[in-house]
């Protein structure tokens, strides 16, 4: 067994005698850097790492190349927050909200306050291949009120799976635990703990964010959580902060832009600033830069 802490990175498991299956994520650095990459208010904060938590879960059993994105849309505090995982487990993550109303909502907020009310906003999950097949999308409306049971919602409607899932998150930390009982389990698995899932759900019901967020590797974690039953841990996988955005990416955008648009920012500005949502990084051009973008492409042809 592993004894170093599970530290961004997640773990898959199953129960080898029942069709019970889930994983376990523990973010650190990756969900920091995240959050520290603008000055998120303490609410979105919250709110943010548990959807890094949450995506990093749902991405994890992604069949296909491509990417799995959360989105939150509202007429609120918040108007957008955008969380994408991908099946390589990169995370990127950005927000647009109002500083002066999000703060006024406290720590506690949940995802329907942030967004104006549950009938001004709603939860869209998209799942992208890439060009490699169809976009889906999961629409689900912010009518319970933590993220873990709208996720649930989304799993019981979208894969017809009954799913118990718990979030804590800490200073930046994210920790989430999804269980999901495949076809054939007998019974309701709501009540009592005669069964493995029935087992499963009280043990889930039971933790809070003292146990889920102390130190530990994940499967001294799961054993503790599911001490009854025979519970087989794979490889764990890292998790990381990637974004994308680049020098050519933003090259390209300009191109998108056109010429008289970005001959008018230099008029008005005297250069072209482009940051990235969502790492904030920023990417500056001079006129001749700019202009430089717009400059036909010479291939050289060897004789």
């Amino acid at each position: 067994m592993n004894d170093t802490p599970s530290r961004d990175a997640l773990t898959r498991f199953v129960f080898e005698r029942a069709p019970i299956r889930g994983a376990w994520v523990s973010l650190d650095a990756a969900s920091r850097e995240i959050l520290e990459s603008h000055p998120y208010p303490p609410a979105l904060r919250r709110v943010m790492a548990e959807l890094l938590a949450a995506a990093t879960l749902l991405a994890s059993t992604l069949k296909f190349t491509g990417s799995l994105i959360v989105q939150l849309q509202g007429e609120g505090p918040v108007r957008l927050l955008v969380v994408e995982c991908n099946d390589a487990l990169e995370l990127r993550a950005t927000a647009q909200w109002d500083a002066e109303r999000t703060a006024a909502l406290g720590h506690e907020a949940t995802l329907a306050e942030l967004a104006g009310g549950a009938s001004q906003g709603r939860l869209v999950i998209t799942l992208d291949p890439r060009g490699n097949g169809n976009i889906y999308q999961g629409i689900v409306t912010l009518e319970t009120g933590s993220v873990a049971l709208l996720i649930e919602h989304y799993l019981a409607t979208s894969e017809q799976l009954a799913s118990r899932l718990v979030l804590a998150t800490d200073a930046g930390r994210a920790v989430g635990l999804l269980v999901q009982r495949l076809p054939g389990v007998a019974g309701d698995g709501e009540h009592g703990a005669d069964d493995p899932w029935g087992r499963a759900v009280e043990r889930i019901g039971a933790l809070d964010n003292a146990v889920l967020l102390a130190p530990g590797t994940a499967e001294a974690h799961l054993a503790a959580s599911f001490p009854h039953d025979d519970v087989r841990v794979f490889r764990p996988r890292g998790v990381a902060f990637h974004c994308p955005c680049s020098q050519e990416r933003v090259e390209r955008a300009l191109r998108i832009a056109g010429r008289t648009e970005i001959e008018s920012i230099l008029a008005e500005r005297g250069d072209v600033v482009v940051t990235c949502e969502f790492c904030n990084r920023t990417y500056a051009f001079g006129p001749a830069e700019a202009r430089a973008v717009f400059a036909p492409q010479v291939s050289s042809v060897r004789h």
